[in-house]
């Protein structure tokens, strides 16, 4: 059989002519404007760009605070002064109780052989230890200070215009750090989240999530989405970003894909895009970011070597240790969980305090992986999660322990008999 072909009349005539307005042609091209503006679109309700960020960048006032004192007004110098002024303090104090506690004892018990060398030895001993007390606390107070404003001393004193303008520069350089930094992680937070492992949704998990997330957004009065990712991890969790939110595969399967729990962490997760609260992080982590690259070089040393060399290089950087551990990350911690505290109101004021509430019963644990107290009490970035749902109650309405829908209680072991034999 013979195989049919195009008609041969005519070559001109095949392929059939096309309306001019029908022939496909390349994609218009994006402008470099239009690319800026993808990249930095920001949520509703701001007025510009530049609200947007800088709304973000005093959100929270506490770790701004404590990243430009810790990085920039030579907080670390202040504490290896004031922890030097307290060990000269503390010997200082101490040689000079116990001598005063001694002439004190002889001139209170002259001539007194056994009354002189009892009142000798407790005043030696309680003058001694009462003035080593006082010394550590006048000696670090005294160091700090010291440290802190020595260096501005010597600028005014040799010009007060010059100290004048060289704190309102460093204020200036650190903004610049922070703004720069901030620029890069917005711009680059696709990226980034790709290569901490998210991934694009497939067509399954759109069909789930967006129809639950353009409901969120329709309550909450948003007329703009942040671009949805998805991570394999297993971890029951979800993030957002400045530009994102990623939804963890592991959220998904442990609640068995019901919608209730997943609009309420999309409620909470909204609102913290609303507010900017991944912008007010980036700008913190840029101003104190020649500190934080310290620290972790710092502990980065201190897990690869052992022994003496471990010693000094923990006697040269514990300023910047003590820095971040006990001022700067205990500062920032207390805006993010305050703005945990923020967004679950969202999912409260959108209707989905149900779903929001069986996250929090379900999940008793930190979400912050802590190893220990002080970094959960201090350092987490979640409130406890008792004190969220204590926060997420109805009025008028009894919540009781156990919660419904909570884990189950494990099946205590009863011993009925022993394998042991007389």
């Amino acid at each position: 059989m013979e195989t049919p072909g195009p008609p041969t009349s005519s070559p001109s005539s095949w392929p059939p002519p096309v309306p001019t307005s029908q022939v496909p042609g390349p994609a218009p091209r994006k402008s470099a404007g239009a690319k800026i503006r993808q990249l930095f679109t920001r949520p509703p309700g701001y007025q510009n760009v530049f609200v947007w960020l800088v709304t973000g960048m005093l959100r929270n006032p506490r770790g701004l605070i404590a990243a430009l004192l810790t990085t920039w007004f030579n907080l670390p110098a202040a504490i290896m002064l004031g922890g030097v002024g307290m060990v000269a303090g503390g010997i200082a104090g101490y040689v000079g109780g116990a001598l005063g506690g001694h002439n004190q004892a002889d001139s209170l018990a002259n001539n007194i052989p056994l009354l002189n060398g009892l009142l000798g030895s407790a005043l030696l001993q309680g003058g001694g230890i009462l003035g080593m007390l006082a010394g550590i606390a006048a000696g670090a107070i005294g160091g700090f200070l010291l440290g802190l404003l020595l260096p501005w001393i010597f600028i005014a004193a040799a010009s007060p215009i010059e100290g004048v303008g060289r704190f309102f520069g460093q204020l200036v350089v650190a903004a610049l750090c922070g703004f720069l930094y901030t620029m890069y992680s917005i711009a680059a937070e696709g990226w980034i989240m790709r290569i901490q492992g998210a991934r694009k949704p497939s067509r399954r998990e759109r069909e789930l999530i967006e129809p639950v997330l353009q409901e969120c957004a329709r309550r909450m009065g948003l007329t703009s989405l942040p671009r949805l990712l998805m991570s394999d991890d297993r971890e029951p969790n979800a993030f957002a970003g400045a530009r994102h939110i990623q939804v963890n595969r592991g959220f998904l399967a442990d609640f068995e894909f019901e919608t209730e729990p997943l609009a309420g962490v999309l409620c909470h997760e909204l609102t913290h895009w609303r507010n900017a609260d991944a912008v007010s992080n980036m700008f913190i982590r840029g101003i104190a970011l020649p500190l934080y690259l310290s620290y972790t070089a710092c502990t980065w040393l201190l897990q690869l070597t052992r022994g003496t060399i471990a010693f000094i290089i923990m006697f040269i950087t514990w300023p910047i240790l003590v820095s971040i551990r006990y001022v700067l990350m205990p500062l920032q911690a207390a805006g993010w969980r305050a703005a945990e505290y923020r967004a679950d109101q969202g999912a409260v004021f959108a209707g989905y305090r149900d779903g929001i509430r069986q996250v929090f019963v379900k999940f008793q644990r930190t979400f912050d992986g802590a190893n220990s107290g002080w970094d959960l009490a201090i350092l987490g970035t979640h409130p406890p999660t008792e004190l969220r749902l204590e926060r997420l109650e109805a009025p008028g309405v009894e919540y009781p322990l156990p919660d419904a829908g909570g884990p189950t209680a494990p099946t205590p072991v009863i011993i009925t008999g022993s394998l042991a034999r007389d």
